[in-house]
């Protein structure tokens, strides 16, 4: 009877031990898979990580390059403007001979009505509708010229003017919106942080951070020192929970409001600031706003259009020049440039005569020599 009980007992014993190991093999299968899943994971943290790294080196390329550009931009407007002026220079010389020939044609063309049919005078003009007519070409080619100089002014002046707006953006230490970082050293006893990024990165002195983990606010942070491949950044008072801490490896990103976005000058028709006490500091002069011209010219109305900087005008705002005296008439074309009396008419011409009322048409005497025929 004993044996039987002992049977039983052992028979129940071997049931338990069987369906323990049957769960016991099942956890283990799992146990597996997840460390399969673990393996999978850190390995793609670690490829992420070398292609953060890549990425890094190339924003720091192309902010060098952005800086080479812009220095080989400002060059660009500057002799382009002095370009701009000296053909506007030519132009207006041009259209001053296309006017002096227009002249001539119309007082010798009186002169042909008056005095008849002369071979010599129909000779004479039909020279100088040819000269005009290069002329006109010239002018043409000049009006074309300088269309084509004020269209780069107008691009490289706008290229200068988003470059200059970058730059005075760092200047402010307002970051990208979609500026990232990594907390690499964390003194949060000592109020401040070490990041992984400096100058190169994208990070700004007096910059408004905020540490992320997950989709929550950590704390915030103000960068106070910025190196070319780190940063330091003060923690923001009262922001850190408390007995809370903030771990290297932890998320930085842009803050949602920048503080330097927000210091800047009234817009027309707010209220003028108080005059300062007597014996106080000055206040400092507001930042300029984002949309301004960075080279100091006047903002434009609120939605007018743009106007095109005049040729002459200095293509980084500066204050025109007040208008020069109006200089002397230009020297009729062909004419003696050094004051000489007009030239003796060739034996056998005919005089000039002069036009009614009295004044005596300019000399067309070439002063250096006989010009070269026109070409057919």
């Amino acid at each position: 009877m004993v044996w039987k009980i002992l049977s039983a007992l052992t028979a129940v014993c071997l049931g338990t031990a069987c369906y323990f190991a049957w769960a016991n093999q099942k956890s283990l299968v799992e146990e597996r898979k997840r460390e399969t899943y673990a393996k999978a994971n850190l390995d793609e943290q670690k490829a992420q990580i070398v292609r953060a790294e890549e990425a890094k080196k190339n924003r720091e390329t192309q902010l060098a390059t952005a800086n080479k550009d812009l220095e080989t931009t400002k060059t660009a407007v500057v002799d382009t403007s002095a370009k701009a002026q000296t053909k506007e220079q030519e132009l207006a010389v041009v259209k001053t001979n296309l006017e002096q020939l227009t002249k001539v044609v119309n007082d010798l063309q009186k002169q042909i009505d008056d005095a008849g049919d002369i071979k010599a005078l129909l000779a004479q003009i039909e020279s100088i509708k040819n000269e005009r007519s290069e002329k006109e070409a010239e002018l043409a080619n000049q009006s074309q010229r300088f269309a084509a100089a004020q269209e780069k002014v107008n691009q490289l002046t706008t290229a200068a003017k988003e470059a200059e707006e970058r730059e005075a953006r760092g200047r402010r230490g307002i970051v990208d919106s979609d500026f990232t970082a990594k907390v690499a050293q964390s003194f949060t006893d000592w109020g401040f942080v070490v990041l992984n990024k400096g100058n190169g990165g994208g990070v700004f002195a007096n910059a408004d951070l905020e540490v992320k983990r997950g989709k929550d606010v950590v704390a915030k942070l103000k960068v106070r020192n910025v190196e070319q491949n780190s940063s330091v950044a003060d923690l923001v008072k009262g922001t850190l929970a408390e007995g809370e801490r903030i771990r290297p490896g932890d998320l930085v990103v842009a803050a949602a409001e920048q503080s330097a976005k927000t210091s800047v000058a009234p817009k027309s028709g707010a209220a003028a600031p108080a005059p300062a006490a007597p014996g106080a500091p000055a206040a400092p002069a507001p930042a300029p706003a984002m949309g301004s011209d960075p080279f100091g010219a006047p903002a434009a109305a609120p939605g007018a259009p743009a106007a095109a900087p005049a040729m002459n005008s200095d293509p980084f705002g500066a204050p025109a020049a007040a208008p020069a005296p109006a200089a002397p008439a230009a020297p009729a074309m062909n004419s003696d440039p050094f004051g000489a009396a007009p030239a003796t008419p060739p034996a056998g011409a005919a005089p000039a005569t002069p036009p009614a009322g009295g004044a005596t048409p300019p000399s067309t005497a070439d002063p250096f020599g006989t010009a070269p025929p026109a070409k057919p």
